[in-house]
């Protein structure tokens, strides 16, 4: 797999090329917190934004946000950016919701079952048919047009339904009567760690 790495908050990332075929697959935009609860969005496209579009903003402001454009053509091929970036997650233990384009339900499907360690939640944007089961929660957001995910209106969807997951994560644990600390809810009693937060 091509090795992506992230350098400081400048969204920079390393390895361009991409080892099947021809067809170069964008390397994920990152933007956002440097730690802490994170969303990767997929989008479907041959190429990514220079920056994060401004209705994101406000989201970067409390998630570690990687923007990964899946080409279109053969998407399950194409996977490898997408997996690094969740292998870099998961490196960090990184609480982590995918958000994803409808047109993309099967590659994000594939992609939460890979990483059922910190894959919190699913977010779909757009109508369609619904996914069997994921081991997740997954969300629905409707939309007129979901192939603009810059759209303010979307994008405060998308936010509130990200929230509410993490908040019925939240409501799980307090119902266990268990108190977490920290935006990846976890605790570490002494030599054990238990991850509290599934989602």
């Amino acid at each position: 797999m091509v090795a992506v790495g992230r350098i400081a908050n400048t969204g920079t990332t390393t390895g361009l090329v991409t080892p099947r075929g021809s067809t170069r697959v964008p390397a994920p935009l990152w933007r956002g917190l440097d730690h802490g609860p994170a969303l990767v969005v997929l989008v479907p496209s041959a190429s990514r934004p220079r920056e994060l579009p401004a209705a994101w903003q406000p989201v970067a402001q409390r998630f570690q946000i990687a923007w990964c454009a899946v080409p279109t053509a053969d998407p399950e091929a194409r996977l490898d950016r997408v997996e690094d970036v969740l292998e870099t997650l998961a490196d960090r233990n990184t609480r982590t919701q995918v958000v994803a384009h409808t047109a993309l339900t099967a590659v994000a499907c594939r992609v939460v079952a890979e990483f059922p360690g910190i894959v919190r939640g699913l977010v779909l944007v757009g109508s369609g048919r619904e996914p069997g089961p994921t081991g997740v929660r997954v969300r629905r957001v409707p939309a007129a047009d979901p192939g603009d995910l810059s759209s303010p209106a979307l994008v405060r969807e998308i936010h509130a339904a990200v929230e509410r997951a993490d908040a019925a994560a939240g409501a799980r644990l307090r119902l266990a009567g268990v108190a977490v600390p920290g935006p990846t809810g976890e605790i570490a009693l002494g030599r054990v760690r238990l991850d509290l937060a599934r989602g």
